[in-house]
């Protein structure tokens, strides 16, 4: 992946589709944030604006390719009054809309966290199964990364 260190803009983060879920596993339990891009409807979208978008995002992140072993990318979560928001390497946070109880429990215990990017544009109304296929794509063709992050701690806000 390139080492681009350039934040996407607003404008480009605000099309950007979360889907998240819970994974079960041997080592316990993952917390799991997948973020996708609408795809192209705008004057001047482009799939290749996109990919260099995501490709950024996951830059500044931290993220490695999704067929190694996802790297610790330091606590980059927020959670407040029931908002979860991620700290992707700007002044501004991207926030996280409308996760779960259960999801908001683990992360605010410590739990684990996969961040998945995927420069692949997706519809925001794609099944999980969709999703999974989207996934499995973006992960051959080596346009998905991903990394674990944690709850930051009030006290380590910049």
């Amino acid at each position: 992946m390139s080492t681009v260190k350039t934040a996407p803009g607003l404008a480009f983060l605000a099309e950007i589709t979360h889907m998240y879920g819970m994974y079960y596993g041997d080592a316990g339990p993952v917390a799991q944030l997948l973020m996708t891009h609408t795809p192209p409807r705008r004057l001047g979208e482009t799939f290749e604006w996109i990919d260099a978008g995501m490709r950024a995002l996951a830059s500044c992140l931290g993220l490695g390719p999704i067929l190694q072993d996802p790297p610790y990318v330091g606590s980059r979560l927020l959670l407040h009054a029931g908002v979860v928001s991620l700290d992707y390497g700007e002044r501004w946070w991207l926030c996280i809309p409308e996760t779960r109880q259960e999801w908001q429990r683990h992360i605010a215990e410590g739990g684990p966290v996969r961040l998945i990017v995927s420069a692949e544009p997706a519809a925001a109304s794609s099944t999980q199964e969709e999703m999974a296929e989207h996934l499995a794509a973006g992960a051959a063709a080596g346009t998905a990364w991903w990394g674990t992050t944690s709850l930051r701690r009030r006290s380590n806000l910049h």
